[in-house]
């Protein structure tokens, strides 16, 4: 992060020069030095956003396959359906096949129109017939599996989505704490090297070192 590479630079340079700084201004003798380095020792613990992003879309990719299976599960048992009660649409409804374009997206709905193809499916009088024309006990036992696995995993990506929010938060307060150091020093400098432009070249800043939130993975060629 440039921001906490040019407070690691600029303390070096505070340090070197701190008694012209103590002079005009007692609130940088110690512990002040010590603090700053702590700051940004501090913010540097914080992981880049990008990082978060990745556990992110993996946990999201886990649960796309999952509802992925879901559906073509699904799909497989309707099929099931319509082979052991031919012409027959109010089986097809209880199954719910009429829920299944409303519920297809859903990470909410669609574990709900499983467990219901479940519980209808494990009913004797439907079960043996869908059997008998070759769906397997298995695959009726994978309606509630996935189900079950797609709240889970849901729930993970939900966590790993609150997390990447209270990590923001604490990524900028710690950067913030960092920027405040920085910039007050160098503002003071104008005044502590009013004199001396090569030491107050030191303790320049530009736009582009203020903290940057939203980190980058570094390029690789």
């Amino acid at each position: 992060m440039k921001c906490l590479q040019q407070s690691d630079v600029l303390l070096g340079s505070f340090q070197d020069n701190k008694s012209l700084f103590i002079g005009p201004f007692p609130q940088f003798a110690d512990p002040f030095a010590s603090e700053w380095a702590a700051t940004t020792a501090t913010a540097r613990l914080n992981l880049p956003d990008y990082v978060s992003v990745t556990d992110q879309s993996s946990e999201t990719d886990t649960l796309e396959t999952l509802m992925d299976e879901g559906r073509n599960l699904f799909q497989t048992v309707i099929l099931y359906v319509q082979l052991a009660f031919p012409n027959d649409p109010n089986k097809l409804k209880l199954f719910g096949q009429s829920q299944y374009n409303p519920a297809r997206a859903s990470q909410l709905k669609l574990p709900v129109l499983l467990r219901t193809m479940y519980t209808q499916a494990s009913k004797p009088e439907y079960k043996t017939a869908l059997i008998t024309k070759g769906l397997t006990e298995s695959q009726i036992n994978m309606l509630e599996t996935l189900a079950t696995s797609i709240v889970n995993q849901n729930i993970v990506q939900e966590k790993v989505k609150n997390e990447r929010s209270l990590s923001a938060s604490d990524r900028i307060a710690a950067m913030n704490a960092v920027w405040e150091k920085m910039s007050l020093v160098c503002m003071c400098a104008k005044m502590v090297f009013q004199t001396d432009a090569a030491k107050y070249n030191l303790f320049l800043l530009t736009d582009g070192e203020a903290p940057n939130t939203n980190d980058t993975p570094p390029q690789t060629d």
